[in-house]
């Protein structure tokens, strides 16, 4: 369900403008242990009375349209989406994508599984196909398909498995392989000066995947383990009219061979948040070394840190208003390291106002401020649905090392997000964000962190 749903954000943001709030629960004697806890109860307690109910949503005059609009497939409903999104990259996209919500009625009808095939049109791709599974064996574990074919050099393969507590315990599994061959990649240069109009089109070939184990050390910290092996290669793009062979023939002649990369990724982190996905209270740190070694398969010689921290405040546990933060603090060292394996910031790396791969570098410092506003929870579909409006800002900029990351090149994006939480794990968000690089839209799936 990648970048498609704006038009159903404003459908439901429009439709539950007089929704009836939900009614608060007494909290103040609550003790801290029990906090998790009790969030969980009223979200399980709210889905209930949805799925139960045999009354119709008192809701206005376009959720009523709304239950014209959605088809019941044996006690499923479908809903045929409109996708109508843009890309710096590759302009504008047209389409439409059909969404089925399929229910296990054995588990009080708690979302079991979404299918969203879909097929649209842009100019540089032609038509595309796209195929998307997700799967919900567990309220925090998540199984995801996706396939997609363009008439024009797009075309990927993903499955992903996530599960937070394998074989009843507190270890984790994640699992990854994806073969992906990705037209909206852009270089630019290096550095917090690199230019807009040095920018150049390229198609990234990857093929590979990853495996991550989590095991616990003591409460609430973990240590992990993550090899990966992917295989990369780049080659001009299908955008502009300058030939990235043209613009950076250093860096086309070094990448576009088949390269592989083999890292062995160790990490210490913290972890008390309440959910993996949809987070709502908690904190999550963890500072991680990644080593890529040619001794062990690998065509390059280098290591990447990294600090994250992250912090979510649920103000009186009410779920109207969180605070969400991210610091991420960068940065690497070896050798002729290859572009698309540096230290970024761009769009789907932390800076929203700018395009994918904008700024690059050795070093790279990220800070992310959200202040998620719930406006309505409310039944849509018969599923419990939360909306929310956030403002934002993102500040990030790179350096060829830490010592010369300075406040003097911050890259400032504030926005507005909106988005809607269908749960246990399905977040659908819309963000426009502004800066130096201009107004960027992103229509995706999940929380940006």
């Amino acid at each position: 369900m990648r970048k498609k749903i704006i038009c159903f954000l404003f459908f439901v943001l429009t439709s539950n403008l007089f929704a009836t709030p939900t009614q608060k629960k007494e909290i103040k004697n609550l003790k801290e242990a029990d906090k998790k806890e009790f969030l969980k109860e009223k979200d399980r307690d709210e889905v209930v009375n949805i799925i139960t109910s045999t009354q119709p949503s008192p809701q206005g005059i376009l959720n009523k349209i709304a239950d014209k609009l959605v088809f019941d497939i044996k006690g499923n409903p479908l809903l045929i989406l409109p996708i109508a999104d843009s890309s710096k990259d590759l302009g504008l996209n047209f389409g439409i994508m059909p969404v089925v919500a399929i229910r296990n009625m054995k588990k009080d009808g708690d979302l079991s599984s979404v299918i969203a095939p879909s097929i649209n049109q842009n100019e540089y791709l032609g038509y595309t196909y796209t195929y998307r599974h997700y799967l919900f064996p567990t309220e925090k574990s998540l199984f995801v398909l996706r396939a997609s074919l363009s008439d024009h050099a797009q075309k990927e393969l993903f499955l992903h498995y996530y599960d937070p507590e394998i074989f009843n315990t507190k270890a984790r599994l994640n699992l990854e392989f994806r073969n992906w061959h990705n037209p909206k990649s852009s270089f630019y240069g290096y550095g917090p000066n690199s230019r807009k109009s040095d920018k150049a089109n390229y198609i990234f070939y990857l093929n590979g995947g990853e495996a991550s184990l989590t095991f616990p050390i003591l409460n609430y910290i973990y240590f992990d383990y993550t090899p990966s092996f992917y295989e990369n290669r780049i080659s001009n793009g299908i955008v502009g009219k300058d030939k990235f062979s043209n613009l950076y023939p250093v860096e086309y002649s070094l990448y576009s061979k088949d390269k592989q990369i083999f890292t062995n990724r160790f990490s210490f982190l913290f972890d008390n948040t309440d959910h993996p996905f949809i987070p709502k209270i908690g904190s999550y740190i963890i500072f991680s070394m990644a080593f890529s070694r040619k001794n062990i398969g690998s065509d390059y010689e280098y290591s990447l840190y990294t600090i994250e921290m992250k912090d979510y405040y649920n103000y009186k546990l009410l779920d109207k208003s969180i605070t969400a933060m991210r610091f991420m603090l960068q940065w690497q060292t070896g050798e002729n390291i290859p572009f698309y394996a540096m230290p970024t910031a761009g769009e789907s790396t932390g800076l929203r106002m700018a395009g994918d791969g904008r700024f690059v570098d050795r070093a790279k410092i990220l800070l992310n401020v959200e202040q998620r506003f719930t406006v309505v929870k409310a039944p849509v579909m018969k599923f419990l649905t939360e909306l929310e409006i956030t403002p934002f800002l993102d500040i990030a900029t790179v350096a060829e090392k830490v010592s010369k990351l300075s406040t003097g090149n911050f890259k400032y994006g504030p926005g507005m997000a909106l988005r809607i939480v269908l749960r246990p794990q399905i977040v659908g968000t819309a963000d426009f964000a502004f800066g130096s690089e201009g107004l960027n839209t992103i229509v995706k799936i999940n929380y940006p962190f």
